[in-house]
């Protein structure tokens, strides 16, 4: 149907003198032959000179013979390519139909190759038309193509059209110029159209490469983030397979952590990384004895073993590549601002910040933890013994913040349980994860 009535159109509104001058009509259909083997692939869609000189056809000729330069390039390249017959049927309706729309829509406003038309009229009907005439082009190829697979087709527009539209708009400014040069000089105007396509041929194919490129390595670089979100998962459930209890604290001390970095206005980034590193901070406990997980009696021996978990843990998590921030983490959250924590002695500022928070966090849920190898503290208690080792074990401002948290802001902090740990491990892997971030 809307062949048939692209065919009606173009024979009732193009007379004799629209196929005039016939070097005209010749050198853009030479043009749209070349230009379509030119044309450079962009998701379901080609980019190439074609559609230009089919567009050139519509403002300098009439509607049929710019639907017959069209077809005619479409269709050879078609046939070359061996296109299914559906897809030719397609392609051909829709190069049928854009240029007598966009060649009555030049009727309809004027023709721009009028000698009583400004300049500057003509510049701006031959882009408009030009747009207009290609994103009908666009939704007749790829709204098929959409209809077909069953995929969107503003989603398609989004993806392919989108980025593309910067393009088309500069071969519409291209085709305007060349309308107006081809009332001062003529066929010179094509030639000299030619030798710019070809150009911008070479120009937009390292384009879209370049891109294609990007897409490609931000792929690989979304894959490697989800291997390492999974080494670090498995180190976190590994670890919980030999100690739930272990587990369970590491995902109530990340989510606490997180919690207070956003309180303290730190960027999502840091958010992140705390986060992180509160899954993985007592990942150390892997290479402990299990007497020493689960015992109530703990020998000095025992106690400087425990004492080694940060080097051990931050070794662990430094295994894994762009994890590095999160190992520092770990390895200093049991520094104190006094000076007197380990493994390093570390004091004040010279602990990283994000290693001072996942500090608060940590003491908060050994004291209120039902499971942990002390019996559990009241809130409140637990709020002062913070307050009160606050300037010397922990970092003041950090405790003050979480005491708000706490008090004031309604937000969970109980313990966590089997699905609060399933909870933030899901959690750990957003998109622009840590694991991103360290990169």
């Amino acid at each position: 149907m809307l062949l048939f009535g692209a065919l009606v159109a173009a024979v009732v509104w193009t007379d004799a003198s629209d196929w005039h001058p016939w070097s005209l009509f010749f050198s853009l259909l030479a043009l749209a032959l070349v230009g379509e083997f030119l044309a450079v692939g962009h998701g379901r869609v080609h980019l190439g000179p074609a559609f230009i000189a089919a567009a050139t056809a519509m403002a300098l000729l009439g509607p049929a013979p710019a639907a017959v330069i069209a077809v005619s390039a479409v269709l050879v390249w078609s046939l070359h390519r061996r296109r299914p017959w559906p897809l030719l049927l397609n392609n051909v309706v829709a190069h049928a139909v854009y240029p007598v729309a966009g060649g009555l829509a030049f009727i309809a406003l004027g023709d721009p190759a009028a000698e009583d038309v400004a300049k500057a009229s003509t510049a701006l009907i031959v882009f408009g038309v030009y747009i207009a005439a290609n994103f009908l082009n666009f939704l007749l190829i790829v709204g098929y193509l959409c209809l077909r697979d069953g995929v969107s087709l503003i989603g398609e527009i989004r993806r392919t059209y989108f980025p593309v539209l910067p393009w088309e708009i500069a071969t519409g400014t291209l085709t305007a110029g060349t309308v107006l040069a081809y009332q001062e000089i003529g066929l010179l105007a094509v030639a000299l159209l030619a030798v710019m396509l070809v150009s911008y041929h070479y120009l937009l194919r390292a384009v879209i490469e370049a891109q294609s490129q990007r897409d490609e390595l931000r792929a690989q670089v979304e894959e490697l983030e989800a291997l390492h979100h999974g080494v670090i998962r498995v180190m976190v459930e590994t670890l919980g397979m030999r100690d739930r209890m272990t587990a369970r604290h590491s995902a109530a001390v990340a989510r606490f952590s997180k919690a207070i970095a956003a309180a303290a206005g730190l960027p999502p980034r840091d958010q992140e990384l705390v986060h992180t590193a509160g899954l993985v901070h007592d990942v150390g406990k892997f290479t402990f004895p299990d007497h020493t997980l689960t015992g109530t009696r703990l020998t000095e021996e025992d106690w400087e073993l425990i004492r080694s978990h940060p080097q051990r843990g931050a070794d662990i998590v430094r295994r894994v590549h762009g994890y590095a921030e999160v190992a520092e983490i770990v390895l200093c959250h049991h520094e104190r601002v006094d000076g007197r924590g380990y493994p390093r002695n570390l004091s004040g500022d010279d602990i990283p910040v994000l290693a001072r928070i996942l500090s608060v966090a940590d003491c908060f849920d050994v004291m209120t933890a039902r499971d942990s190898y002390r019996t559990p503290m009241p809130f409140d208690v637990a709020i002062a013994e913070l307050r009160r080792v606050a300037g010397t074990q922990l970092d003041e401002e950090f405790v003050e913040i979480f005491v708000g948290l706490v008090t004031r802001s309604g937000v969970d902090f109980h313990h966590a349980d089997d699905e609060d740990l399933e909870a933030e491990l899901r959690r750990q892997a957003p998109r622009g994860s840590a694991a991103r971030a360290a990169r």
